[in-house]
């Protein structure tokens, strides 16, 4: 039995430590996430074999661990402690270099990619420039935007800005006359950011005309070179505000990092067309591995 213990932000050292040892670019390795959707999820961890291992209890997830490397043996071997308790557990996130130089994985799991789940990744340069013919009515819109709106303003985002935020996500909520599961949670994943903002290393940027709102975006680091967006929403009423927030950010981050996660798209076609619009660098695949069946290690007492 794995001894776990729920996630807070007083363990945000410790995910740094072993993050910055061993960087990951998946969205879900963003300390944001981890706390904000985490607490959604019930997130916790556990060291094991010197490595960091997080489990999604909401959906019986296990992590791919973070720490110098396990063999397919052992990774089986965690998944089948969990899975005593827990047996439709999977392992997620199975980075697609080390699927493909561990040839006896497919001994112990079955393997399943999930486009739904992949994260986009842009090149910022790219995304501030808005270069080429495929781009070009983006930079129009963005042209357009500081036509209408002269006066438009960006500014950081602040724990103090809690409730416009929310509001302004709530009115974005409202006029599309969206609900559902997902669209409940990820309000109440803003709202966890907004309440957390001055515990957890996660930044923002808005943009203002004469005191209203025309959109924001939240990120935080990933990497290194990467930064990952997390939130973006925008007032459809303000023709060329999604891609004014969209320019902004990157502006606003272009001198720090080189890569731009805007996470993924769910499966929903709006959301997969906007983001495949803007020309990504590289997807980073969601690799499931469910284990095999014929291959429970008999070591496990």
């Amino acid at each position: 039995m794995l001894d776990l213990t729920p996630l807070t932000p007083e363990h945000i050292p410790l995910l740094q430590q072993y993050l910055k040892a061993y960087p990951r670019q998946s969205c879900d390795y963003a300390i944001c996430n981890l706390m904000t959707w985490g607490k959604i999820y019930g997130n916790s961890f556990t060291i094991w074999k010197e490595h960091l291992v997080i489990i999604n209890p909401k959906y019986d997830y296990v992590m791919y661990p973070v720490g110098p490397g396990l063999s397919a043996k052992e990774l089986r071997e965690l998944v089948d402690i969990y899975r005593q308790e827990h047996p439709h557990t999977q392992l997620v996130l199975i980075p697609e270099d080390w699927k493909i130089k561990t040839s006896d994985i497919t001994k112990y799991f079955q393997l399943r990619e999930d486009r739904d789940w992949a994260d986009y990744v842009y090149s910022i340069e790219n995304l501030v420039k808005l270069s080429g013919k495929k781009l070009a009515k983006k930079k129009n819109l963005v042209s357009q935007f500081m036509r209408t709106y002269p006066e438009y303003q960006v500014m950081p985002i602040t724990s103090d800005k809690k409730e416009v935020i929310l509001r302004f996500t709530e009115k974005w909520r409202r006029e599309r006359n969206m609900e559902g599961i997902y669209l409940n949670a990820e309000f109440q994943a803003i709202k966890n950011t907004m309440e957390l903002w001055d515990q957890i290393p996660v930044e923002g940027i808005i943009i203002c005309y004469k005191n209203r709102i025309s959109a924001f975006s939240i990120f935080s680091e990933q990497t290194i070179d990467m930064v990952t967006e997390h939130f973006e929403k925008f007032d459809p009423e303000m023709k060329g505000s999604a891609q004014m927030i969209n320019w902004e950010t990157a502006k606003y981050l272009q001198n720090r990092y080189i890569w731009l996660n805007r996470e993924q798209d769910m499966g929903l076609r709006g959301l997969r067309q906007a983001k495949s619009s803007y020309m990504p660098a590289y997807l980073i695949k969601f690799i499931f591995g469910k284990p095999l069946e014929s291959k429970r290690l008999s070591t496990l007492n």
